[in-house]
């Protein structure tokens, strides 16, 4: 798979590129970002001659050496470049939050599926080592049937962009679509729908602003099917746990001491079975938020070698419309069923609550 790069952010500078290094049958052929040094600087630590560090995504998305693009911009610019890139023949990979609406989210999905492309998103915690752990002892029976789940990250920190471009995007509503819940608990609703097997189908939520409408932490409760999801997300101070618990046992995950976010490397994995002794499992000790695998499973995805990969853009438009649909919990006090419909918030995202009633703390 040949692969361009829109968006050279810290992210990619410290994440993808590090995995990308390592992929098998991954080739990066190209880098763009509207800061030039930017595309410099990323397109350096992969390799790149200065020729291939563009400062214009469109002349990337036009080049005919490229197979696939990824799109790691601010989500609320990824629509056209998402359209492009479709319109040019091109496979999409886009960072989370695919989008800042579930309008734009649809948008998406329509643009790639009428040029018969393929568009992806990052749901990058399904391949850490302790996911795929749990996952491996839920299939196995250890814990029987998952009755409850609980992930909790009140420590969580938004990642500041990078000087060049703005470094505070993402506490921008227009910009990133939400706050704290958009930034992190969209990783839990998919991993909570993983480890229970099925998608969320109601929410509840208390969701607390500060004074410029900019949730900072907000509690949920997921209904799927009779089986229940906890959530709770704060940019704030806190620590960090993730539990699974089934009807023959269940899983904790052990994080470092002050780690406020479960999306840090757990240290461990422990069952405990309703009988018998507990079994630990310890993770790697230094690692990557993003790994070569998921880069490969993408590329045999996309070369026909079976779905590999587990994270299309309608599961990402799930994952944002589980949020969206706290958001409205939480301002209406009510349960919340799935699907969404189609009306104001579908339309303007969080901005549709905050022109109808101002949030309260």
């Amino acid at each position: 798979m040949r692969l361009g790069i829109v968006g050279c952010g810290w992210i990619v500078e410290r994440e993808h590129a590090p995995a990308l290094r390592g992929a098998q049958g991954v080739e990066v052929v190209a880098v763009a970002d509207v800061a030039p040094e930017r595309a410099r600087l990323v397109g350096g630590a992969l390799g790149l001659s200065e020729r291939d560090c563009l400062d214009d995504p469109r002349r990337l998305i036009e080049r005919s050496d490229i197979d696939a693009v990824s799109i790691a911009t601010p989500p609320n610019v990824r629509t056209e470049l998402v359209a492009l890139a479709a319109a040019s023949g091109k496979h999409v990979i886009c960072e989370k939050p695919l989008a800042t609406t579930l309008a734009a989210a649809d948008e998406m999905i329509q643009c790639c599926a009428s040029a018969g492309v393929r568009l992806f998103v990052f749901h990058n915690y399904l391949y850490f080592p302790e996911t795929k752990l749990a996952r491996h002892l839920i299939d196995e029976g250890e814990i029987g049937e998952v009755l409850a789940t609980d992930i909790t990250g009140f420590g969580a920190r938004p990642w500041e962009g990078t000087e060049a471009f703005s470094p505070g995007w993402r506490r921008v509503v227009s910009h990133a679509g939400g706050g704290a819940l958009m930034d992190v608990a969209v990783h839990a609703v998919y991993l909570t729908e993983a480890y229970h097997g099925r998608p969320v189908d109601s929410v509840s939520a208390e969701v607390r602003y500060d004074s410029n409408g900019l949730d900072v932490a907000g509690y949920c409760r997921f209904g799927l099917g009779s089986g229940v999801g906890l959530l709770g997300v704060a940019w704030g101070q806190g620590g960090a746990s993730l539990s699974i618990m089934g009807s023959e046992g269940h899983i904790s995950f052990v994080f470092d001491e002050h780690m406020g976010y479960y999306g840090v490397p757990a240290r461990a994995v422990r069952l405990f079975p309703a009988t018998g002794p507990s079994r630990s499992w310890y993770m790697p000790f230094v690692r990557t938020f993003f790994t070569p695998e998921l880069f490969e499973d993408i590329a045999k995805t996309i070369e026909g070698g079976g779905e590999c990969y587990p994270a299309t853009g309608e599961d990402a438009r799930r994952a944002v419309e589980v949020v969206f649909a706290a958001y409205q919990a939480a301002a209406t006090k009510t349960v919340v069923g799935l699907p969404l419909p189609k009306d104001e918030l579908y339309r303007n995202g969080l901005m549709a609550l905050h022109s109808s009633a101002a949030p309260s703390n």
